[in-house]
C-alpha cells in the first residue's frame, strides 16, 4: 500500500466521508513538552500525529480528551461545599433559631427546642442544596464564557472551550488571546506574547519557529522563543501553534504541583492572603456576592440589631423580671422581624435568571451586571456582526485612474457568501469579466486585496465552504479567488515547505498493521483537486504589519519572484488613511497599468467623492494601495519606513446586510426609552447609510448626532456636555473614543452599556456599567473585562439581556416587598400583642413562635421564589429605565412595604380581638404561651388559629396580588381573564394553592396543634378568616389606585430634581 507510486489525485474533498486518524509515534505526548523545542516542524508532526491542514479527526480528539483529561489545574474552579455550608450556618436565621433552641431547652421546653432543633437541621439542609444547586448552576454558565481556543479539527477553524483543548491540537493565535496550553509554534506574524506570568519579565517576547539545537535542550523556559505558555497572553500578531502539554502537564501546571497545592488561576498573579477579618465577612456574606446580595445580607444583620433592641424593650416592659414566657416572646419577635428566606430567594432567582438569558445568547459573567441592566439608558454597539450580520461580501470593486479611465466591477451576491463563485462585470456595459482573461490592471489591485490579507477560505471534508480570519478579509478573499487570483495562487502557504512535506507520521489506526510505518522518502501526499500542487510560487511573505483600530490600515511585504531583487509592499484600510500614504495613482489602468503619476488634490478629491458615493449604498469602503522596494532594503524596516509613498490603487466596497432583527430590536429599545448609539470603525457615510436603515437616526438628524471619532475626540468636555444629546453614530471609532463616550455618558447621568471585541476595548468593557463582549468575534481579554458575552453576537441578544434584567428587577422587588411587607406586620402583630394580658398579668402571644417560623419558613418563603419566576410583563419595555441610585430599594418600594405591611398586621391583630373579646368574654386564661390546657386557654387557642390562618391567607393572597405593582389583580392583561394569568405562573399558583392547604396541619392535626403551635381547631372563626383577606384584598386594589398619583407625583418631581443635578454638573 505503501509503495512509491504517482500521486493519488481525487475529484474533490467531497468524495470522502471520513478522515483517516493517524497515531503517533511517539504515545507518551506530554513527555514532548520537555524537548519540544529542539525538534523540526516535520519531526514534531511526526511524533505527535497531527497536520496543520486539518489537524486532529474529532475522533481522535475525543480519544485523547479522554485519555489526557479536560485543559484544567487540579483543583481549579468548582463550587465549594464548605463554604457554602458555612453560608448557611452562619446567617442570622441560624444565629437566631439557635438561641431560641438553646433558650427553650433552657426553660425545659423540649417539645419546642426539639421542633426548633428541627427546623435549624431541615433549612440548613434545604438552603445548603437550593444555594448548591443555584452556585453549580452560576459556575457552569460563567464556564461558557471562559477562555476558547481556535484550533482546526477536520480541516476546519472551529472554536471550542479551552478546557478542550488535547494534545497535538493545531491552535490559531491571534491578539488578545489567552494562550490555552503550551505550544510549539509553526507558523509566526510579529507574534510577541506576555510571559509576565511565568518568567516575571514585562517586557513582551517575540516568537519565533526556529529549532533549537539539542544542546540547548536546558535552555532556561524564557528563551524557548519557539513555544509559547499556557495562560500567557497574546499581546501582538498571530501564529500557529501545535499543543504539546495541557493542564498539569503545562509549565504553569508543573509550577501548581511544586508549590504543592496553592492556587494558581489562568491568567492571574497570586494575591496575599485574606486576613481574619476578611475571611470572617466573606463567612458571614458582608464581602462575597453581589453588591444587591452583600446588602441585603447587611440588611438582615441590621434587623437582627433592631430584634436586639425590641427584646430590650419586652425586657423593659416586663420591668426587667424575665421569665422564661418573657424570654420566649422575645424570641418570637426576633424570628419575625427577620426576613430568613430573603438571600436565598435572591439567589435561587437569579439562577435561574442567568440560566433563562444563557438560552438567549447572553452568558452573564458578573452577577452584578442583572442589577444594572434594568436601569441602562444607552446603548453603545459595534456595527459589524452585531447590527449587520457579519456575511460580509465584496459588491464594488473600483480601480481608480483619470476621469474614463476607471474600472467598474460589480460582483453577483449569492446565498453562501463563502462560496467563490458568481459573475462579476463591468459596470455600464454589462460584459462578463472573464477569469482567463484579467487585466493587468485589475490583476495587480486584486493581487493587492488577496496577499494584504491574512484570511483563509477552503472546502472541508463534507465540501461546505469554511473560513478563518477577519470578515472584511474573508470577502475580499472570496472575490480574489471567484477571478483565480486568491492567496493560494500567489504564494505558497505561510507554513515552510518542510512542514508539509509529509502528512504526519505514525500508524493509520484501523487499516494497517501496527509495524507498518510510513516512509518518508517513498511516500507522496494524497492530493485533492482543489489543492494546489506545491510549486514555486510568485511571492514570498517577507513581513506583516497588522491592522489596529487606532492605525485603520494594514500592510505586508512580499519578495517578488518574477522581478529579482524586487519587493512588493501591498496596504489596504481606511480611505484617509490611505490617501495619507499615497502620493501617485495610476492614471490609465486599462491600457498602462505600471505607468502612475502624482495624486494632486484634484484626484484625491475625486477618489474621496467616489469612496462617499459608495458609502452612501451602505458599503463598508476599504482603499488598496502598493509600493515597491528595493528586496535588500526590506529586512529591518520599521512600519513608519514601510508606510509612505504608495501608489493609490482602488477602492472595493464591501455589503454587509442589517439582521433582519435588528430594525424590531432598535424600535423596542426607543419605546423602552433606550437610546441606542453606533460606534463603528466603518466611514462616515457607510455608517450614517446603516445607522439610517434600523432607525438609529432619522433622515433629518441634526449634524451632531452623526460624528466622526476625530470630531468627537477633538471636543473638550464642556463641548460635549454643551451638545443637545451624544451622538447617535461615531465613524471610524476607536477604542479611546468609546472611554470619552463612557466619561461623557456619565457626567449626564447616563447609564451605558458598551459592546467591543478586542483587546485596545477592554478599558472601556471594564469601565462601562454593563461590558458586552462578543463570543465569536471577541479577545479572551474583552471578554475577561466584561459584565456579558453574546455568544451570537447578536444586536437583538442586547436587548432581549435588557428586557431579562428589567424582569429581574422588577421580580426582585416584588418578593423583596412580599416578605418585608410579612415581616413587618408580624412584628406590628406581636408588638402590639403586649397589650393582650392574662390573669398572671403576662401578656399573651397573638402567635406562638413556632407558628412565626411556620409563615416565615413554609408560608411566605414558596410564594416569594415564585415572585421571582414572574414572566415579563406585556408593558415592560413600553416603561422609562428604572433608576440605578434608588436601587431595588426605592421610596415608593419602602413606602409599599408599610403600605401593605401595616394593613395585614392590623387585620391579623383584629381576628384575634374579635374571637377573643366580640366572640367571647375577653377571659385569656393562664399560662397559655407555654402549655397546652384546653380547659383554661380554648379561647386564646381559637383565636391563634384565626389569626394563624387569616396571617397565612393574606400572605398568600398578597403574592398574587404583587404579580403587579399597579394594576388590578383581576386585570393583570387587558382583554385575558385572570384567572388564565393565575395559572400562568405554577410555580407560584402550586405555591399559593399548597400554602393554602398547609393551614390544616397546623390547626387540625391534634398533638401537632396544641402542644406545639398552642392552637385548637376552628369552625364558624373561618367566616373571619375570609371577611378579614377580603378586606385585605380590597385594601391592596385600592392602594393600587392610590398609588398611581402619588408615585407620578414623585417620580415627576424627581425628574426635576435629576434635571436641576445634572445641568448644575454639566456647567461646572
Amino acid at each position: 500500500m505503501f509503495k512509491k507510486k504517482p500521486v493519488l489525485e481525487f475529484s474533490s474533498r467531497t468524495s470522502t466521508t471520513t478522515s483517516d486518524t493517524i497515531s503517533p509515534i511517539n504515545i507518551d505526548l506530554p513527555s514532548l513538552a520537555l524537548t519540544a523545542h529542539t525538534f523540526s516542524i516535520s519531526r514534531l508532526l511526526g511524533e505527535i500525529g497531527t497536520s496543520p491542514p486539518d489537524g486532529l479527526s474529532r475522533s481522535e480528539a475525543g480519544r485523547r480528551l479522554e485519555r489526557y483529561g479536560e485543559d484544567m489545574l487540579k483543583g481549579q474552579g468548582g463550587v465549594s461545599i464548605w463554604r457554602v455550608l458555612v453560608g448557611q450556618l452562619a446567617n442570622t436565621l441560624t444565629v437566631v433559631l439557635l438561641a431560641a433552641m438553646a433558650l427553650s431547652f433552657g426553660v425545659q421546653d423540649f417539645v419546642e427546642g426539639g421542633v426548633i432543633a428541627a427546623v435549624v437541621t431541615l433549612n440548613t439542609i434545604v438552603g445548603f442544596f437550593q444555594e448548591y444547586r443555584a452556585e453549580q448552576t452560576m459556575d457552569s454558565l460563567r464556564q461558557l464564557s471562559s477562555p476558547t481556543a481556535m484550533v482546526i479539527r477536520n480541516g476546519e477553524s472551529v472554536t471550542i472551550p479551552a478546557k478542550a483543548v488535547v494534545p497535538g491540537d493545531v491552535v490559531l493565535l491571534k491578539a488578545g488571546d489567552v494562550v490555552p496550553a503550551d505550544l510549539r509554534l509553526v507558523t509566526v506574524s510579529n507574534l510577541e506574547i506576555s510571559e509576565h506570568l511565568l518568567t516575571g519579565e514585562s517586557v513582551p517576547v517575540v516568537k519565533t519557529t526556529e529549532a533549537f539545537k539539542r544542546v540547548d535542550m536546558d535552555l532556561p523556559i524564557g528563551d524557548r522563543t519557539n513555544l509559547c505558555y499556557s495562560s500567557t497572553a497574546v499581546t501582538k500578531g498571530r501564529g500557529t501553534g501545535i499543543v504539546i502539554g495541557t493542564a498539569m502537564n503545562t509549565q504553569i501546571g508543573r509550577i501548581a504541583y511544586a508549590m504543592s497545592g496553592k492556587n494558581i488561576g489562568k491568567g492571574e498573579d497570586q494575591e496575599p492572603a485574606p486576613s481574619v477579618w476578611s475571611r470572617a465577612n466573606e463567612w458571614v456574606m458582608l464581602r462575597l456576592g453581589t453588591p444587591l446580595q452583600i446588602k441585603l445580607s447587611k440588611l438582615a444583620y441590621v434587623l437582627f440589631l433592631f430584634a436586639c433592641v425590641l427584646a430590650i424593650v419586652l425586657f423593659a416592659v416586663a420591668r426587667w423580671r424575665i421569665s422564661n414566657t418573657v424570654a420566649l416572646y422575645a424570641i418570637a419577635t426576633a424570628i419575625a422581624i427577620i426576613p430568613e428566606s430573603l438571600v436565598a430567594v435572591l439567589t435561587l432567582t437569579m439562577a435561574v435568571g442567568t440560566r433563562r438569558m444563557a438560552k438567549e445568547h447572553v452568558i452573564v459573567r458578573k452577577l452584578d451586571a442583572l442589577e444594572n441592566l434594568g436601569g441602562v439608558t444607552d446603548i453603545c454597539s459595534d456595527k459589524t456582526g452585531t447590527l449587520t450580520l457579519g456575511k460580509m461580501s465584496v459588491r464594488k470593486f473600483w480601480v481608480a485612474g483619470n476621469a474614463g479611465n476607471t474600472i467598474d466591477l460589480t460582483a453577483e451576491i449569492y446565498q453562501d457568501a463563502l462560496e467563490p463563485t458568481g459573475i462579476v462585470r463591468y459596470e455600464g456595459s454589462g460584459a462578463v469579466l472573464g477569469t482567463s482573461s484579467v487585466r493587468e490592471g485589475v490583476a495587480q489591485v486584486v493581487r493587492a486585496a488577496a496577499l494584504c490579507n491574512v484570511a483563509t477560505i477552503h472546502k472541508n471534508l463534507k465540501g461546505e465552504w469554511k473560513s478563518t480570519g477577519d470578515p472584511t478579509e474573508v470577502a475580499l478573499q472570496v472575490f480574489a479567488t471567484k477571478l483565480q487570483l486568491g492567496r493560494p495562487s500567489l504564494t505558497s502557504d505561510a507554513l515552510t515547505p518542510e512542514a508539509f512535506s509529509r502528512p504526519a507520521m505514525g500508524e493509520i489506526v484501523g487499516e494497517t498493521p501496527k509495524h507498518t510505518q510510513f516512509d518518508e522518502k517513498s511516500v507522496d501526499r494524497v492530493k485533492f483537486a482543489d489543492q494546489e500542487v506545491k510549486a514555486v510560487r510568485r511571492f514570498e511573505l517577507k513581513a506583516e504589519f497588522p491592522f489596529s483600530s487606532e492605525l485603520k490600515k494594514m500592510t505586508t511585504i512580499y519578495l517578488d519572484k518574477e522581478s529579482k531583487g524586487q519587493a512588493i509592499c501591498f496596504t489596504k484600510g481606511a480611505i484617509e488613511r490611505i490617501l495619507e500614504l499615497s502620493i501617485f495613482y495610476v492614471p490609465d489602468p486599462q491600457t498602462s497599468p505600471t505607468v502612475t503619476a502624482p495624486l494632486t488634490n484634484g484626484v484625491r478629491d475625486t477618489f474621496l467623492r467616489k469612496a462617499e458615493e459608495l458609502a452612501s449604498k451602505g458599503l463598508r469602503v476599504i482603499s488598496i494601495g502598493h509600493r515597491v522596494l528595493l528586496a535588500s532594503k526590506v529586512e529591518g524596516m520599521t512600519r513608519e519606513e514601510v508606510e509612505k509613498d504608495f501608489v493609490f490603487l482602488g477602492l472595493t466596497g464591501i455589503f454587509d446586510p442589517p439582521r433582519p432583527e435588528t430594525l424590531g430590536a432598535v424600535r423596542a429599545c426607543k419605546k423602552a426609552g433606550i437610546i441606542v448609539h453606533m460606534l463603528t470603525g466603518d466611514h462616515l457615510t457607510t455608517a450614517r447609510a446603516i445607522a439610517e436603515s434600523v432607525e438609529i437616526i432619522s433622515p433629518d438628524a441634526p449634524s451632531s448626532a452623526v460624528m466622526t471619532a476625530t470630531e468627537f475626540d477633538n471636543l473638550t468636555d464642556k463641548e460635549i456636555d454643551a451638545l443637545p444629546e451624544l451622538p447617535l453614530v461615531i465613524a471610524r471609532c476607536a477604542p479611546e473614543t468609546k472611554v470619552r463616550m463612557i466619561y461623557a455618558g456619565k457626567r449626564r447621568g447616563k447609564h451605558l452599556s458598551m459592546s467591543g471585541d478586542g483587546v485596545n476595548d477592554s478599558p472601556a468593557l471594564k469601565l462601562a456599567p454593563v461590558g458586552i463582549a462578543m463570543g465569536l468575534a471577541g479577545s479572551d481579554v474583552a471578554k475577561d473585562a466584561s459584565d456579558l458575552v453574546l455568544t451570537d453576537d447578536n444586536f437583538d441578544s442586547i436587548r432581549v439581556a435588557i428586557t431579562e434584567g428589567r424582569r429581574l428587577f422588577l421580580n426582585i422587588q416584588r418578593f423583596i416587598l412580599h416578605l418585608l411587607s410579612v415581616n413587618i406586620a408580624e412584628v406590628l402583630l406581636l408588638i402590639l400583642g403586649l397589650c393582650f394580658v392574662d390573669e398572671d398579668g403576662v401578656s399573651v402571644f397573638p402567635l406562638s413562635p413556632i407558628a412565626v417560623l411556620w409563615l416565615n419558613m413554609i408560608t411566605s418563603a414558596p410564594p416569594a421564589f415564585g415572585l421571582g419566576m414572574e414572566v415579563a410583563p406585556h408593558d415592560l419595555m413600553r416603561n422609562p429605565p428604572h433608576s440605578v441610585r434608588d436601587g431595588v430599594s426605592s421610596w415608593p418600594i419602602i413606602i409599599d412595604n408599610f403600605a401593605y405591611g401595616i394593613v395585614m398586621g392590623a387585620t391579623s391583630l383584629a381576628s384575634f380581638v374579635i374571637v377573643t373579646y366580640g366572640a367571647n368574654d375577653g377571659n385569656l386564661g393562664r399560662g397559655c404561651n407555654v402549655a397546652a390546657r384546653l380547659e383554661f386557654c380554648s379561647t386564646v387557642f381559637r383565636a391563634r388559629s384565626t389569626t394563624f390562618a387569616a396571617f397565612i391567607f393574606q400572605i398568600l393572597l398578597y403574592a398574587w396580588e404583587l404579580k403587579s405593582l399597579d394594576r388590578s389583580l383581576f386585570s393583570l392583561n387587558p382583554g385575558v381573564p385572570f384567572y388564565k394569568d393565575l395559572w400562568a405562573n405554577q410555580v407560584l399558583f402550586w405555591a399559593v394553592l399548597g400554602g393554602m392547604i398547609s393551614v390544616i396541619l397546623p390547626i387540625y392535626v391534634p398533638g401537632f396543634s396544641d402542644r406545639v403551635f398552642y392552637q385548637t381547631t376552628i369552625t364558624w372563626e373561618w367566616g373571619i378568616i375570609i371577611g378579614l383577606s377580603l378586606v385585605f384584598v380590597t385594601w391592596c386594589e385600592m392602594w393600587k389606585i392610590a398609588r398611581k398619583t402619588l408615585y407620578k407625583r414623585w417620580s415627576q418631581a424627581n425628574v426635576a430634581d435629576d434635571a436641576i443635578v445634572q445641568e448644575t454638573a454639566v456647567r461646572g
